[in-house]
């Protein structure tokens, strides 16, 4: 019964994530239907709503919902307290150099993968990003746990130098690390093919889920406790959500009865 449970919660999940990205996809072919978009603009578009996103969220997080103290602790599902840390300030070459290589998977990413104009219809892009989300949650996982592996783990070091998390550390890493992301990230572009209305959408939502799996608040998708397990654990968790690692079975619950980690030893 409780198999069925967590099933039924961890398809609550993508659903949440196909229903939220098929709204904001609409909203994106309402403005953009009628527009003749060339290669240029549709890179320039895909980058901007990237980056406008991922600081405004981040910003909204941080600066509004966690400078009121009541909202905190009600959004907040930690089993643990984890010791403040100070995070690296934002520098105008940081942003520079993030936005240089932004630019560049938005190019790549548009060059490469065919596009496939499937109109607004509610259920095909509802399948289609339902489809998108446990496709990049997989690739993810498996990315993601290989990082962990003594081969590639000084590549995932940077992102781990915070136990305690905040919205930001979600673009804390190398640069080999960005590149294995991304990569894991777009790969079902490739295999699904693109719209520009839909990689908006999903990009926008994805940074939503990403900036708040990091925020250690449950604000619209992902509970505060499951990527603060895998920073303070450093093991387990390894996927977006929790389906994949219930399936490979390198999830890191809680232990509700002394209501502290549970130590996840795989390697």
């Amino acid at each position: 019964m409780q198999k069925l449970v967590n099933f039924c919660l961890d398809m609550e999940f993508y659903l949440k994530i196909a229903i939220s990205c098929t709204i904001t996809q609409q909203l994106f072919f309402l403005l953009l239907n009628k527009l003749k978009l060339n290669f240029i603009t549709e890179v320039l578009l895909y980058w901007l709503v990237g980056t406008i996103s991922f600081y405004a969220i981040g910003i909204f997080i941080e600066k509004l919902i966690k400078s009121d103290d009541s909202l905190t602790r009600k959004l907040t599902a930690r089993v643990k307290k984890v010791k403040k840390q100070s995070f690296p300030n934002f520098t105008l070459k940081g942003i520079i150099i993030g936005e240089i290589k932004a630019l560049i998977t938005a190019l790549i990413i548009i060059y490469l993968a065919p596009e496939v104009h499937r109109g607004n219809g509610l259920i095909l892009n509802m399948g289609w990003f339902f489809m998108r989300i446990v496709a990049a949650d997989f690739c993810f996982y498996v990315a993601h746990r290989l990082l962990h592996t003594k081969l590639f783990l000084e590549i995932h070091l940077k992102h781990h130098e915070f136990q305690d998390t905040s919205s930001f550390v979600a673009g804390h890493k190398s640069l080999m690390e960005y590149i294995i992301v991304t990569i894991t990230d777009v790969l079902p572009v490739f295999i699904f093919g693109y719209d520009i209305t839909q990689l908006c959408a999903w990009t926008l939502i994805g940074n939503i889920y990403n900036l708040e799996g990091h925020s250690s608040l449950s604000i619209f998708f992902i509970p505060s406790n499951f990527h603060d397990l895998h920073h303070t654990g450093f093991h387990g968790n390894y996927g977006i959500h929790s389906f994949w690692d219930r399936v490979f079975k390198t999830l890191n619950p809680i232990n509700k009865k002394n209501r502290n980690y549970v130590s996840c030893q795989f390697y």
